[in-house]
């Protein structure tokens, strides 16, 4: 086996390798921690269905995961389970919970600005956090498949987590709209 050294001319003609170009993302460290909770373990994710209130079952068929109810219900196809879950739950088939019951991101006690402030800064992380495993494998460098999995449903919870924080904001600005009476209504008879 030979040993290529700084000034062996095979090397000087060996191209540069090429540098993974990373974007710095401002999030508090301690957001970077979604919870214990494994967002590919997507049959433990799925809403209950919009047309009979019973949880489905997500399902491989033919060539992709489907998540399917027992009433008839189909949900938009994936090839990873975790994405067949995701199109399911961001559909009008299924009940769409609270932002603040979503399994990850710690959103529980926050308000609504606050919620999507954090889930833009974790959204943009994960975004940055795709880009630079798609860039690895393009170089092919190595990359763990798992990881790499991981943070493209992370992403798409994060998408998810996003419509259902703008979903509260309307459903307020609906509430703040309705008229407030300030006198009840009498009946026009009894006067």
């Amino acid at each position: 086996m030979q040993t290529l050294h700084m000034h062996d001319p095979a090397l000087s003609r060996m191209p540069p390798r090429p540098r993974i170009v990373m974007r710095e993302i401002d999030i508090d460290p301690e957001w970077i921690d979604f919870g214990p909770d494994d967002p590919l373990e997507a049959e433990r994710w799925i809403n209950a269905c919009a047309s009979c209130g019973e949880v489905p079952s997500l399902r491989f068929e033919q060539t992709a995961h489907v998540v399917r109810c027992d009433c008839g219900v189909v949900g938009n196809a994936g090839k990873l389970a975790s994405v067949a879950a995701i199109n399911w739950n961001k559909s009008p088939a299924s009940i769409h919970p609270s932002y603040r019951d979503l399994p990850f991101f710690d959103l529980s006690q926050l308000g609504i600005d606050e919620a999507r402030a954090k889930l833009v800064r974790i959204r943009d992380y994960l975004v940055e956090q795709k880009h630079r495993c798609e860039q690895r494998v393009r170089l092919r460098q190595p990359v763990g498949h798992r990881y790499f999995q991981r943070m493209r449903a992370y992403l798409a919870w994060s998408i998810y987590a996003l419509g259902l924080v703008k979903e509260a904001e309307l459903a307020a600005a609906d509430r703040s709209a309705l008229p407030v009476s300030s006198k009840p209504v009498q009946n026009p008879a009894a006067i």
